[in-house]
């Protein structure tokens, strides 16, 4: 099905689950409509949330357009990409004053980094074909949920606070991740 709003056409399909509330999600260029089994006004959903629908699409469409001007960086050897990352992960434990209890990597199909309320850091393995640039605005950015867990407005300042750039940075790592979905999966 299609969806047109504005200048956009925007390819989008209806799921029914059992969920709660429904909700909406960009998924490969797609828009889900997620919705629980037996709703009926899925239009009316939908025309709810057409500033958000075509917000989420424009800015889909920048972060296309970006990742087609980037390359993956040349695969790191795991010794020396854990190495380099483990590297970052003292000196901003130091400088952050936080303490990390565990430091993990593997591949994560949606997102660069985690860390847990137990201190626990788990890094993606797609992280060996950024810039070092971005490699240290991930673990910054895992660092400081031990200071404030949630994304709130507190947790934003404190990112704004090292890098007051971060939307580009932002910007830059959605075109990356979609290089990687586009290149390994």
């Amino acid at each position: 099905m299609q969806l047109h709003i504005k200048d956009a056409v925007i390819d989008y399909e209806i799921i029914h689950r059992s969920v709660k509330y429904g909700r909406l999600e960009f998924r490969d260029g797609m828009l889900r409509v997620i919705v629980p089994k037996g709703y009926g006004n899925t239009a009316a959903f939908i025309e709810k949330n057409t500033d958000w629908i075509y917000d989420k699409h424009l800015h889909l469409q920048r972060v296309i357009a970006l990742a087609r001007e980037k390359r993956l960086e040349k695969k790191r050897a795991d010794p020396y990409f854990y190495s380099f990352v483990e590297t970052i992960v003292q000196r901003l434990q130091r400088e952050l004053e936080v303490e990390v209890r565990d430091l993990n990597f593997r591949k994560m199909k949606r997102k660069w980094a985690s860390c847990s309320s137990h201190k626990k850091l788990v890094f993606n393995r797609h992280m060996m074909y950024l810039p070092d640039s971005l490699i240290e605005y991930i673990v910054y950015h895992e660092l400081l949920h031990l200071i404030e867990f949630k994304h709130n407005k507190r947790f934003w300042g404190l990112v704004e606070n090292k890098y007051p750039q971060r939307k580009e940075y932002d910007l830059e790592l959605a075109a990356y991740w979609h290089l990687i979905k586009k290149t390994f999966y």
